[in-house]
C-alpha cells in the first residue's frame, strides 16, 4: 500500500527538523567558542598604554640643542648687527679719506702760490741786483776814464790853478761816497736775492710735496671708495644668507626671517632717532636760552642808553644832545647777513637728492665740502674745498650760537681742528643738509643722527 504524498512530505520535514537543530547547535558552540576567543582582545586593548618618558639624557641633549639653536640665532642676528656698523666704520673711513685728499690738494695750491709768489720775488729781485751792478760799472767806468796822477794835478796848470783841484777833489770824493753806498746797496741786494731764491727753490720743492702727497691721498681715497664698495656687495651677500639660515633655524619662511630683521633694524632706527631728536630738543633749548639772555642784555643796554639821554636832556635844560650810539656787534652783524645765509640754505636745498662723489663740487654731485663751498659762494662768501680750511676761515662759536647758515663739523679728535673730516649746514630745530658719503644722497637729517659735533663756525 503506497504512502500519501503529504504523509512523506511530513517524513521529510521531520527529518529535516532533526538535521536543522544538528546544525544549528552546532553554529552556536562556534559562536561561543568564537567569543571566548575575541574576548581577551577586547580587554587588552582597553587598557592604557605606558607613556614614553625620555631619560634625563635625552631632555639635557634637548635643552644643549635649544640652547644651541637659540645662540646660533643670536649669533646671526649680532653677525648682521656687526656688519651694519662695519658698513657705517667703512662709509666714515671713506669719508676722512675724500676729505685728506682735499686737504693734499688744497695745500698743493697753497704750495703752487707760494711758489710763483717766490718765484716772482726772486726774479724782481735778480733785476734789482742786475741794476744796480750796472751802476757799479758805470762808477769804475767814470772813475777809470778820469785818468790817473796827471789827472789828478791837471787842474794846477789852469787858470784857476788850486781853487779847481779843490773842486775837483770835493767832486771825487762825492762821486767816491755814491759810489760806495750803490756797492753797499747792491751788496745788500745780493743777499736778498740770494735768499728770495733760496725760498723760491724751497717752494719748488714744497709742491713737489705736496704733488706726491695728493697723488698718495687719492690713492688712499679710491682705495677707500673701492672697499667700501667691495664691503657692501659681500655684506649684502652675507646677509642674504645669513637671513636663510635663520629661517632654518626658526623654522620659518626666508621671507618672514627677512621681514623679522628688517623689523629689528627698523626698531634700532627708530631708537637712535628717538636719541637724536631728544639731543635736538635740548639743543634747540639751549639756542632759545641764549638769545633770550641776548635779547634782555640788548633790552638792558637800550634802557640804559635811554635813562642817559634823559639825564644829559635834564642837565642841558630839556634839549636833547646828539644822540651817539656806540659800536657794538649786533646778533645780525657776525660775518655774515641773515639774507647771505638764507641764500646759502636755499642753495644747499635745491641740490636735495644729488648724489654724494668724491672731490665732487656740483653741479649735481658733491662732497660735504664741496656743497658747503658752492651753497656759501651762492651767497657771495668764498669758501675751499677743504672742511679743515673752512673751519680755519669761519668765525668759531658755540654750539648754542647756532643759527641758520652755520657750519657744524665732525672731527676725529674733538680737541684737534686740524683732524676736521666733515661738515654740514645748520638748518634750524636741530636739522642739517649734508651730503653724507659714498652711496647716499644730499639730504636732511638730525644734527645728532651720527655722532654729536665737535666744531662750530659762521661764514
Amino acid at each position: 500500500m503506497r504512502t500519501p504524498s503529504r504523509a512523506r512530505s511530513g517524513g521529510r520535514v521531520a527529518g529535516t527538523g532533526k538535521t536543522g537543530r544538528a546544525l544549528l547547535s552546532g553554529v552556536l558552540a562556534v559562536c561561543l567558542a568564537g567569543s571566548m576567543a575575541v574576548n581577551p582582545i577586547q580587554a587588552d586593548a582597553a587598557k592604557p598604554k605606558p607613556p614614553v618618558i625620555p631619560s634625563k639624557a635625552a631632555v639635557e641633549k634637548a635643552k644643549q640643542a635649544a640652547a644651541a639653536k637659540a645662540g646660533q640665532v643670536a649669533g646671526i642676528e649680532q653677525q648682521l648687527a656687526t656688519a651694519s656698523a662695519r658698513l657705517e666704520q667703512l662709509g666714515v673711513a671713506s669719508g676722512i679719506a675724500d676729505e685728506a685728499y682735499n686737504g693734499a690738494v688744497y695745500k698743493l695750491q697753497l704750495a703752487k702760490t707760494e711758489a710763483a709768489a717766490a718765484a716772482a720775488r726772486a726774479a724782481k729781485a735778480q733785476k734789482t741786483l742786475t741794476t744796480q751792478r750796472q751802476q757799479i760799472g758805470r762808477f769804475a767806468a767814470a772813475s777809470y776814464q778820469g785818468g790817473g796822477d796827471v789827472a789828478k794835478i791837471a787842474p794846477l796848470f789852469t787858470a784857476e790853478g788850486p781853487q779847481d783841484l779843490l773842486d775837483s777833489a770835493g767832486a771825487a770824493r762825492s762821486v767816491s761816497t755814491a759810489m760806495q753806498g750803490s756797492y753797499l746797496r747792491y751788496t745788500a741786494s745780493q743777499v736778498v736775492t740770494n735768499l728770495f731764491k733760496v725760498q723760491a727753490d724751497q717752494a719748488v720743492a714744497k709742491v713737489k710735496k705736496a704733488t706726491d702727497e695728493a697723488a698718495a691721498a687719492k690713492k688712499a681715497a679710491e682705495a677707500a671708495e673701492a672697499a667700501q664698495a667691495s664691503a657692501v656687495t659681500a655684506m649684502g651677500v652675507q646677509r642674504k644668507q645669513a637671513i636663510a639660515q635663520l629661517a632654518v633655524l626658526q623654522n620659518t619662511s626666508i621671507q618672514v626671517a627677512a621681514q623679522r630683521q628688517r623689523g629689528l633694524e627698523e626698531l634700532a632706527r627708530q631708537r637712535a632717532a628717538a636719541l637724536a631728536a631728544k639731543k635736538a630738543a635740548e639743543l634747540r633749548r639751549k639756542i632759545a636760552a641764549r638769545e633770550a639772555a641776548e635779547r634782555a642784555r640788548e633790552a638792558a643796554e637800550k634802557a640804559r642808553e635811554e635813562r642817559e639821554e634823559r639825564e644829559e636832556a635834564k642837565k642841558n635844560h630839556g634839549k636833547k644832545p646828539p644822540k651817539h650810539k656806540p659800536d657794538r656787534p649786533s646778533r645780525d652783524d657776525n660775518g655774515g647777513s641773515r639774507k647771505g645765509a638764507q641764500a646759502a640754505i636755499d642753495f644747499a636745498l635745491s641740490q636735495l637728492g644729488d648724489m654724494y662723489l668724491w672731490g665732487g663740487t656740483g653741479p649735481s654731485r658733491w662732497d660735504c665740502s664741496g656743497l658747503m663751498m658752492g651753497a656759501w659762494k651762492r651767497a657771495g662768501v668764498q669758501l675751499p674745498h677743504y672742511s679743515v680750511a673752512q673751519y680755519e676761515q669761519v668765525r668759531h662759536i658755540d654750539e648754542d650760537e647756532l643759527r641758520p647758515g652755520d657750519l657744524i663739523f665732525w672731527s676725529v679728535n674733538p680737541n684737534d681742528p686740524g683732524t676736521i673730516h666733515h661738515v654740514a649746514m645748520y638748518l634750524g630745530d636741530g636739522r642739517m643738509i649734508h651730503a653724507p658719503r659714498t652711496g647716499k644722497p644730499v639730504q636732511v637729517a638730525s644734527v645728532y643722527y651720527w655722532e654729536p659735533p665737535d666744531f662750530f663756525g659762521r661764514p
